[in-house]
């Protein structure tokens, strides 16, 4: 007989019921708030053509293809798919596929699975929830929208009611002009391979960090300048020569309309600040740049993130499009919150009521099929209980599964049209005419 391994495969994870339905109810209060900002929702396929994923930044040593078990001898129609390793480029293929359809600015959310082959380890998954918004523009995008989406995830976390939060909020721009002005690194790859490392400095040792700048070959002064520029020291001090640099004062210049946006909006100041370390690593992030932490829970690093990108479909569609957007990892960020029991789910199942036949006559079970009904047409959710056994343990199965409310039938409620409802947590009964 084959012995099969039934454990869950690396990196997929697998929640309890109550856990499912903390997982449901955060999906409910996320799509409500993005709705009530007027973003709609967008479902892409789980899959895309390869060379579109890779076109758009995809790592060929993450990405999953689509392939049969057993595909047979010159069929290749199964061939050169893959999976979507996140909801942004799937993004700009819907934007290519369907410009001439929709109005712009374009207002989107999506809510479902990723997939990326890393390495699986605790807190990280191969298969986990998104949740994003983006705003796009077709040739511009008011930075103004920038704000917006900070607006949502504010409005989103409070709602959540997870604890104290903090939004960081940088710009890009300051820091490239920075390189430009008073360091002379003004070659994108340089950029970009400099701004990978820096990413990593709140999960990095800081010598470390050094020592992959100085293999990129930077001295050692410059490498202070950036620490001292990153820990927002004496800011005037260090960007006193940057005054001139176009790209540090547009960044200045956005940086100061967000917040200005913020105010105007509304938006509680002590759930955003500025901080110059946050740099974001993905090469497509062009401006406003976003982390999200929890103030009481800082070993569970950015909780939500995104940022301002200027070139979403142009490789698809020959045509400017920015756009800003925000992503919350859903399955690892709860997947935490269960583990740091942050979250503690309790409620096994959706009914607020357990009915039970005390015996298995046609008239009893009837009657407790009737009593359902009529619950569930008043909006409630109603378990059955129809194995045999004691009436202890169909009480115990109740409480196992937390159903606050235990309706017990018998021949006299079949008789009085009525039935008996016992709260668990209290043990009052009361008798209600049915």
């Amino acid at each position: 007989m084959t012995k099969f391994d039934i454990k869950t495969p690396s990196g997929f994870p697998e929640f309890t019921p109550a856990q499912e339905r903390m997982r449901h109810h955060w999906i409910a209060v996320i799509q409500r708030v993005f709705e009530q900002y007027g973003f709609g929702p967008v479902t892409t396929p789980l899959v895309e053509r390869e060379e579109n994923l890779l076109g758009k930044g995809g790592n060929p040593k993450e990405m999953y293809v689509l392939k049969r078990l057993h595909d047979e001898a010159g069929d290749t129609s199964h061939s050169g798919n893959a999976l979507r390793f996140d909801h942004t480029v799937p993004l700009a293929l819907y934007v290519a596929r369907h410009r001439n359809e929709i109005a712009f600015p374009f207002k989107r959310y999506s809510i479902g699975p990723v997939f990326r082959g890393e390495r699986a380890q605790k807190g990280r998954f191969r298969q986990f929830d998104q949740c994003d918004i983006d705003i796009v523009g077709m040739e511009s995008l008011d930075i103004k929208n920038d704000a917006l989406v900070v607006a949502v995830m504010v409005q989103i976390f409070e709602q959540l009611n997870i604890g104290d939060f903090i939004i960081r909020i940088n710009n890009r721009k300051l820091l490239i002009g920075f390189f430009e002005e008073l360091l002379g690194i003004t070659d994108a790859e340089e950029v970009k391979a400099i701004m990978d490392v820096f990413d990593d400095l709140e999960k990095t040792k800081k010598t470390d960090i050094t020592k992959r700048l100085v293999a990129l070959g930077l001295k050692e002064d410059d490498i202070g300048k950036i620490y001292g520029f990153l820990e927002g020291g004496d800011f005037a001090a260090l960007a006193e020569g940057c005054e001139e640099n176009s790209l540090f004062l547009q960044g200045w210049n956005e940086l100061s309309t967000v917040f200005i946006s913020l105010k105007q909006m509304g938006v509680n100041p002590k759930r955003y600040k500025h901080d110059f370390s946050i740099v974001r690593g993905l090469d497509y992030y062009t401006g406003s740049v976003y982390e999200t932490n929890l103030v009481n829970y800082p070993e569970l690093g950015s909780i939500c993130s995104g940022g301002r990108y200027e070139d979403l479909a142009s490789v698809f569609t020959q045509k400017n499009m920015p756009g800003v957007g925000i992503s919350i990892g859903l399955t690892r960020l709860l997947w935490q919150l269960f583990d740091a029991e942050i979250l503690k789910p309790v409620e096994m199942s959706s009914a607020s009521y357990m009915i039970i036949p005390m015996d298995d006559s046609e008239e009893t079970v009837a009657h407790a099929y009737t009593v359902a009904r009529v619950l569930r047409e008043k909006g409630a959710g109603v378990d059955l209980y129809l194995e045999d056994g004691k009436m202890k343990k169909k009480f115990a199965y109740a409480e196992k599964l937390k159903i606050p409310n235990v309706v017990v039938i018998g021949e006299d409620e079949v008789k009085e049209n009525c039935f008996v409802v016992k709260e668990m947590e209290t043990g009052e009964q009361k008798v209600v005419k049915l």
